[in-house]
């Protein structure tokens, strides 16, 4: 299966999301396709979809801690 994560999730969390995505998602989509999009809503909720035809697995709420510089 391979994961593809929208430029806007930080680096430093997408290896928890690929774990949750490996756990949760058990078989290809409906469409045949085993690729899946990661992206993410109101910097809060993560939509995990089939990326060739966009339907969606399921939604996740995560917590992002914003760092200041």
């Amino acid at each position: 299966m391979k994961i593809t994560f929208d430029p806007d999730i930080p680096a430093d969390i997408q290896p928890q999301i690929e774990q949750l995505v490996k756990d949760s998602v058990q078989e290809k989509c409906t469409c045949g396709s085993d690729e899946i999009y990661v992206s993410i809503i109101d910097n809060k909720i993560i939509d995990i979809k089939c990326y060739d035809c966009g339907n969606s697995f399921f939604e996740a709420e995560i917590d992002i801690e914003e760092t200041e510089e």
